[in-house]
């Protein structure tokens, strides 16, 4: 397996295929550092490990009709997610890291992630099912105040690389993990349209 380690906190060890992490020292009691690393990249990576890759993104919901948004830092993810979730129809399905995986169905969405920057009763995916379909991606970009927004259709290629660069805990991938993922992102980006959204905020 893993042996994680995270400067000032414990060390955890995660199974070869990521059915169990457990704390190396069992006997000491575990500090809120200790369950963010449980709960953030111990998870993430137990998950890597059974074929289950997590996106840096948010996503919402259209009935039954998810859409996964993506970009860098500041471009306004988490913002969308929740402003459509205010209107009829809409579901805040994630707001930071969101689990995908490839099944018999096609591309699924596990909502049930827990999502670290929000208060444990405002968890989006409690009463969701453990598997939603995945239909669209949206890449978030930033425009001029004054430029109109503009939505682009993304090529399969610009769509690998865009999943590719918003996998998280790619720095703890070993060379086979990284293999995996850059199958994943290769298989969907061929099975999920994806579009680039311009737009001023």
């Amino acid at each position: 397996g893993i042996l994680l380690k995270v400067a000032g906190a414990s060390e955890f060890f995660i199974s070869e295929h990521g059915e169990t992490i457990s704390k190396r020292n069992p006997q000491d009691e575990l500090s809120q550092l200790d369950r963010e690393i449980i709960l953030g990249p111990a998870l993430v990576l137990a998950l890597a490990l059974r074929h289950v890759w997590s996106l840096h993104a948010s996503a919402a919901m259209y009935k039954e009709h998810v859409i996964v948004f993506l970009g860098e830092s500041g471009q306004g993810k988490s913002t969308v997610a929740a402003y459509l979730s205010q209107f009829a129809g809409w579901r805040l399905v994630a707001d930071d890291i969101l689990p995908v995986k490839i099944d018999t169905d096609g591309v699924s969405v596990l909502p049930r992630f827990p999502q670290l920057k929000l208060p444990l009763d405002a968890q989006p995916g409690v009463d969701l099912p453990e598997h939603l379909p995945l239909k669209t991606i949206c890449v978030l970009a930033q425009a001029e105040p004054s430029q109109m927004p503009e939505l682009h259709k993304l090529s399969t290629t610009q769509t690998v690389q865009s999943l590719l660069s918003h996998i998280a805990g790619t720095r703890m991938f070993n060379a086979a993990l990284l293999a995996k993922h850059l199958d994943f992102s290769a298989h969907v980006g061929k099975q999920i349209p994806a579009y680039k959204l311009i737009y001023p905020h």
